[in-house]
């Protein structure tokens, strides 16, 4: 997408997939070969180190895996996207890039310095290993940013290398980010179990279940985390809810103890209570239809993939139309999610994302919301 919008007239590979098609690649694709060239050439080219691409885009993970075949390139150029992933000297993935021969590199990242300036050496170190040569060096100079002489100096010695750009310099017709933070109250079954799980009420959590489908009090604070996102992600709340709906009793009411699965009668009350267990999804599900017909496109991130299930439950009975990206999607099926998002032909309404692998070279500007 980017490569033909930026670049048309480039041969562009994309190096990834399995070992065989890996393989298949780089012997097609990265030399010229006979009978497109005679034999000669061919040898000639290839010592030279003239390849039949411009472009390779390929993913960290193939890099460590195929290192030995990238690294007998010399590259005129090295992009390194997400950079921030080389702050660790040690990591593997810096020893492996660190042996790409290369006349130029470049590092992207929106978080050059996240911990500690230590962090900040080794991506300096990884582009001009001469100049910052030593770690103790740098840290001595700059390991604690305590006065104002400190930070211009640091400055001064990033300027040669450093090019910031924010957003609103290089984007002139976004309108302003709007920020509205929305305070959601808990309903009354989450606030019975979050009682609960903090006064660690086992007659209350564990009446009339066995303790395999019952929360885990091992962690309080993961328990609290889940019953304020959905009670439904706590251990056997779900089908406990769903049969005192269908009885008609209060959450407090016994559970059958060999019951795994809620009854046929219990699950027709699902679409029911997966919206009104949840404040956060009262919300959801109020805010979606309007969002819908002011055409917006919308992004729903998540720390937990159980919450993710969820929202694609509510997605699929309210008939909206969506893609979700999280860890365990792969990177061919990832490319794919967000082409169809983009694209008016498939009319994707929302994305739900993982905060993990949303977070990481995604470019979804179709969404405003």
């Amino acid at each position: 997408g980017e490569a033909t919008a930026w670049a048309p007239d480039f041969n562009v590979v994309v190096y990834h997939g399995s070992a065989h098609a890996r393989k298949f690649i780089a012997d097609s694709e990265f030399y010229y070969q006979e009978p497109f060239v005679s034999k000669s050439d061919a040898l000639k080219y290839q010592k030279n180190n003239v390849t039949k691409f411009h472009l390779l885009i390929t993913t960290y993970e193939v890099v460590m895996k195929d290192i030995n075949v990238l690294s007998r390139i010399r590259w005129r150029a090295l992009v390194v996207d997400e950079a921030h992933r080389l702050k660790n000297k040690k990591s593997r993935l810096f020893a492996d890039l660190g042996t790409v021969p290369r006349d130029f590199c470049l590092l992207l990242t929106g978080t050059p310095l996240q911990n500690s300036t230590e962090e900040l050496w080794a991506l300096l170190n990884f582009c001009e290993r001469e100049s910052f040569a030593s770690k103790e060096l740098f840290t001595r100079q700059f390991g604690q940013l305590t006065d104002a002489k400190q930070v211009r100096d640091l400055h001064g010695i990033l300027k040669p290398y450093l090019l910031r750009r924010v957003k609103e310099d290089v984007e002139k017709s976004l309108p302003p980010k709007e920020e509205t933070i929305l305070e959601v109250a808990l309903t009354p079954i989450q606030k019975a179990y979050y009682k609960a799980i903090y006064e660690r009420n086992t007659q209350f959590l564990f009446k009339g279940a066995k303790p395999s489908n019952s929360p885990s009090l091992m962690n309080i604070m993961m328990e609290l985390r889940k019953c304020c996102n959905h009670p439904f992600l706590i251990r056997g709340a779900e089908h406990r809810i769903l049969e005192d709906a269908a009885s008609g009793t209060s959450t407090i009411a016994n559970l059958n103890d060999q019951l795994l699965i809620p009854s046929a009668e219990a699950l027709r009350h699902f679409p029911e209570q997966l919206v009104k267990s949840s404040g956060k999804m009262v919300l959801i599900d109020k805010l979606l239809p309007k969002l819908k017909e002011g055409g917006h496109k919308v992004l729903i991130f998540s720390q937990m993939v159980k919450v993710l299930d969820l929202l694609e439950d509510l997605l699929r009975l309210r008939h909206y139309r969506y893609e979700r990206l999280d860890g365990s999607t792969h990177a061919s099926s990832r490319q794919a999610s967000v082409h169809r998002f983009h694209s008016k032909t498939y009319d994707r309404f929302v994305m739900l994302l993982s905060t993990r692998a949303g977070g990481l070279g995604l470019n979804l500007t179709a969404a405003d919301t």
